[in-house]
């Protein structure tokens, strides 16, 4: 009896684990650590194109993030501190806001943080399902050959981007 039980158990977990994972809506593979991230295109806050594809040859931080996020709003200066340090040697930041707020909202987040970087105004979506963003904020972390060196959520320190890119900024 108890190995019955068991066995419907098991069986239960397996099919329960699988109609999960197979009903996410979408088909999408997770971004791995390793993989060169394919690009996408979107219209930053002043109308200009934004292309990811543009910028290979470049190491890129895309940064999906909130506006009412602490994390977001703490880690942007440091963020705005690395790109006036290393954007002359080809440092590309791009921020992405895809949480429901209007451009408004993100531009005044933009100017109350002084951002001087693309930040992208992505209302559908369609960046972050893109890369199968599930959780915010996240920074993804790009080699020259836009390969993902790391993807750090929540908030991110100066160290973490030193440690992370630095190599790339070296004489």
């Amino acid at each position: 009896m108890k190995s019955k039980t068991l066995i419907i158990l098991f069986l239960s977990l397996a099919v329960s684990l699988l109609l999960l994972n197979s009903c996410s809506g979408d088909n999408k593979k997770a971004i791995r650590i390793g993989d060169t991230l394919p690009s996408f295109t979107g219209t930053d806050l002043g109308g200009k194109s934004f292309s990811l594809a543009s910028h290979k040859g470049s190491p890129t931080i895309v940064r999906f993030f909130l506006l009412d996020c602490p994390y977001c709003k703490a880690d942007t200066p440091i963020f705005n501190k690395f790109y006036d340090t290393y954007r002359q040697k080809g440092l590309e930041i791009v921020y992405i806001n895809n949480n429901g707020a209007n451009s408004a909202e993100v531009q005044n987040f933009t100017d109350e943080l002084k951002i001087q970087f693309p930040v992208l105004y992505d209302p559908k979506g369609r960046i972050a399902k893109q890369y199968n963003v599930r959780v915010q904020p996240l920074a993804l972390i790009l080699s020259p050959e836009h390969k993902l060196l790391a993807a750090l959520l929540g908030g991110v320190s100066e160290a973490e981007l030193n440690e992370l890119l630095g190599q790339y900024f070296q004489e």
